[in-house]
C-alpha cells in the first residue's frame, strides 16, 4: 500500500496562480479531507492529485511513480475521480451509467468482478431501485448518488471526490462518507473535498485547510479545527465545541 504525495505543487489557471508550494500526503487506510473557503484551491488540488490538472511546479507521486508518466488507462486503474458535476449526454439508464465505471478493467482478470462491483456500489449509494430509470429523469441528489456509485464501482486503490455531499440529504451524506471510510479501512486512499467542517471533523482522519492556494494547516481534525485559525481563514468568527457523543469538533458560526 502506497501513499499519494504532492510536493511543492503549484498550479496556474489562466495565467493566475491558484496553488502555491503545496505539500500533502494522503495515506492508505485514512480519509483525508480538503477544506477551505471558496476559491482556496481545493478542486484544483484534487485535480492535480488526479493527474487531470497539470502542475506548473512540484510533483505528484503515487509512491515512487510520478502520475504524469502514467498512461490514461494506467491512471484510470489507479484512481477514480468524482467531479463536482457529472453530465450524461445520452439517455443512459442508471445501471448503464454505473457500469461505465468498470471500463478501465475491460479485457483484464478484474472484468470478472464487474457484476459484484456494480451491485455493491449501487447498494452503498442507495440507487439499486433506480437501476432502470433514465439518468436524465433523476433529481439532482439522485444523480449525485449515481455518479458516486460509478466512481465506487471503478474499484481503484485511490478515490478522489470533489464535494460529493453537496446535493445529498442527511441520510445519504452519512451513507456516502461511511462508505468512503470503509474503503479507506480496507486499505484504500481516500481524498474528499468538503465544505461542511463538522462533517469533515466527524468522518476524516486527516484534514488539510487551504487558504488562497496555500496550506494553512494540516493534521488531525482537532488540530486544524481551531477557532482562531478558522476565523482568520474564513473571515468569520466561529465557535468550536465537542460533539456530545463522539467528541469530534463541531464548528458553528457566531
Amino acid at each position: 500500500m502506497t501513499a499519494l504525495l504532492a510536493r511543492g505543487v503549484g498550479v496556474e489557471l489562466g495565467g493566475r496562480p491558484v496553488l502555491t508550494d503545496v505539500d500533502l500526503t494522503a495515506r492508505p487506510g485514512r480519509v483525508l479531507g480538503l477544506v477551505g473557503p471558496n476559491g482556496a484551491g481545493k478542486s484544483s488540488l484534487l485535480g492535480a492529485l488526479a493527474g487531470d490538472v497539470p502542475v506548473t511546479t512540484g510533483t505528484v507521486h503515487r509512491g515512487e511513480a510520478p502520475l504524469a508518466r502514467l498512461s490514461p488507462r494506467e491512471q484510470a486503474r489507479l484512481r477514480a475521480v468524482l467531479p463536482q458535476r457529472t453530465a450524461v449526454s445520452f439517455s443512459f439508464t442508471v445501471g448503464e451509467v454505473v457500469v461505465m465505471g468498470r471500463a478501465p478493467w475491460a479485457g483484464t482478470a478484474q472484468e470478472d468482478e464487474d457484476v459484484v462491483a456494480v451491485a455493491e456500489a449501487m447498494a452503498a449509494t442507495d440507487v439499486t431501485a433506480l437501476a432502470h430509470r433514465a439518468f436524465s429523469t433523476l433529481s439532482g441528489g439522485e444523480q449525485a448518488r449515481v455518479a458516486a456509485a460509478r466512481v465506487l464501482a471503478q474499484a481503484t486503490p485511490v478515490v478522489l471526490m470533489d464535494e460529493p455531499t453537496a446535493a445529498l440529504d442527511l441520510r445519504h451524506v452519512a451513507m456516502l462518507l461511511a462508505t468512503a471510510r470503509e474503503r479507506a479501512r480496507a486499505g484504500g486512499t481516500v481524498v474528499v473535498v468538503l465544505h461542511d467542517l463538522t462533517a469533515a471533523a466527524q468522518w476524516c482522519d486527516d484534514v488539510v485547510l487551504l487558504d488562497r492556494g496555500r496550506v494553512a494547516a494540516a493534521g488531525r481534525p482537532d488540530q486544524v479545527m481551531v477557532e482562531e485559525l478558522l476565523g482568520e481563514v474564513y473571515g468569520c468568527a466561529v465557535d468550536v465545541v465537542p460533539h456530545p457523543r463522539t467528541g469530534s469538533p463541531v464548528v458553528l458560526p457566531r
